[in-house]
């Protein structure tokens, strides 16, 4: 199922590249009598298609949603005969995304914290079997030690916290990450016998692994799975 997931994903992102290089080859050679490229290579456009990647990629539907919402709302005022520059409206933009994102994450939050609680050990660290962490403008360090660790939620935006796992033990069905950064970074602290596989969308950022591994470290069966979106910055993995 994940991997028809994945498949599907991939598709639906070749489809658009598709259609936007088909539209753009045809104007080329005047086969069409509008300048698509005005509509195409466009920030409002790449709203749009950001929040296509997101609804198609990433648990966060909602935020998708809102990217597509603004990019709708915004060439609204061109088909009515106004011209609105980036630079105009970027701060704007940024402020009504991140509210949005806060509200649509707060909801999230509240209802993992009455599903599973949020409970804490010793020195702070946490004992919850799922993540759940929101940096904007900001961050800072969470420690999670349970043995049963299951996944969670993870939002960067402008800002990023540190994750250590260190002393924590995956869940026999594994773990599932979904990550959502947007000019911010994550850091992921994990053992260097887990293994790690990534099925997050990246645009201008990445997932990097700078973990340690000596050749004589036994590899575990535990795997994390990192999903999600990363636009603009990126997830790091390390082991200390």
């Amino acid at each position: 199922m994940e991997d028809r997931k994945t498949v599907d994903k991939r598709s639906i992102i070749a489809i658009l590249l598709i259609v936007a290089g088909g539209l753009l080859f045809l104007q080329t050679f005047d086969l069409i009598d509008f300048s698509i490229q005005r509509y195409i290579l466009n920030w409002k456009t790449l709203l749009i298609a950001i929040g296509i990647v997101i609804v198609v990629s990433s648990e966060r539907r909602i935020t998708g949603y809102i990217f597509i919402g603004l990019g709708i709302l915004f060439w609204i005022p061109v088909f009515a005969g106004y011209n609105i520059s980036l630079h105009q409206v970027f701060w704007p933009l940024v402020l009504i995304a991140i509210g949005l994102i806060i509200l649509n994450r707060r909801n999230v939050h509240d209802h993992a914290k009455r599903r599973h609680g949020m409970a804490q050990g010793d020195g702070g660290n946490l004992l919850t079997d799922y993540i759940d962490d929101v940096s904007i403008f900001g961050g800072g360090t969470k420690r999670y030690t349970s043995q049963n660790l299951k996944g969670g939620n993870i939002t960067a935006i402008f800002g990023g916290s540190e994750i250590e796992m260190i002393n924590a033990n995956i869940a026999p069905e594994g773990a599932v990450i979904d990550v959502f950064t947007m000019f911010g970074g994550t850091k992921l602290i994990i053992p260097g016998s887990w293994q790690v596989k990534s099925e997050a969308f990246s645009l201008f950022g990445g997932l990097t692994d700078k973990r340690h591994i000596k050749p004589t470290e036994p590899i575990s069966d535990k795997t994390i799975l990192i999903k999600g979106v990363i636009l603009f910055g990126g997830v790091e993995i390390k082991n200390y």
